[in-house]
């Protein structure tokens, strides 16, 4: 009989797919899975949305995620809610692109929102994987990137209910879905 044990060790050699729990302050616990390993570091993807906010205040991409008052909370508010000892360490706190969670076979993405040169990540290659819960519900989140301009000035994309893009207006609350790297 083949079992699969999850367990907990103390490791400083971390692998695709291993996941770590992480109290952000005030805002809950929550696990977060390794999904690449390099010699820089390894960037993790929280499971599972660990809030819900509009991308900016109003209806606009202009600037794109960088320049959105999301990013600003990310990289404030957000930042100072993980415990210390991993602040110190963590790097490059952002939000999935299109391509590292679905990559670039659709046309429709492809034509209409600014394009992204991330692969795919391997785990994302699994529907479940793409998809999320906020507060035990399953929810559309955000991703970094804008629609085109002459598509609209007013969307970003975001993971629908079934793994796949869409876009939406920028005020809209949806998941947020913090990547970061450890160094």
């Amino acid at each position: 009989m083949k079992v699969l044990r999850k367990q907990e060790i103390d490791t400083a050699n971390i692998q695709v797919g291993d996941q770590m729990v992480i109290l952000l302050a005030e805002l809950g616990e929550f696990t977060a899975t390794a999904h690449k390993v390099t010699d820089e570091g390894i960037m993790f993807i929280f499971d599972d949305y660990i809030t819900r906010r509009p991308m900016n205040n109003r209806d606009t991409n202009k600037g794109g995620f960088e320049k959105s008052d999301l990013k600003k909370w990310m990289d404030t508010v957000l930042f100072m809610a993980f415990p210390e000892e991993l602040r110190d360490k963590i790097y490059g706190l952002t939000l999935p692109t299109v391509g590292q969670i679905v990559g670039h076979e659709d046309e429709w993405d492809n034509k209409n929102l600014e394009p992204d040169t991330d692969e795919q990540l391997p785990l994302m290659k699994e529907c479940k994987n793409r998809i999320a819960f906020f507060e035990d519900q399953l929810t559309w989140g955000w991703l970094r990137n804008a629609t085109k301009e002459e598509f609209s000035s007013a969307y970003f994309a975001h993971v629908i209910l079934n793994g796949n893009t869409t876009c939406t207006h920028a005020s809209t609350s949806f998941g947020v879905r913090p990547v970061f790297a450890i160094g």
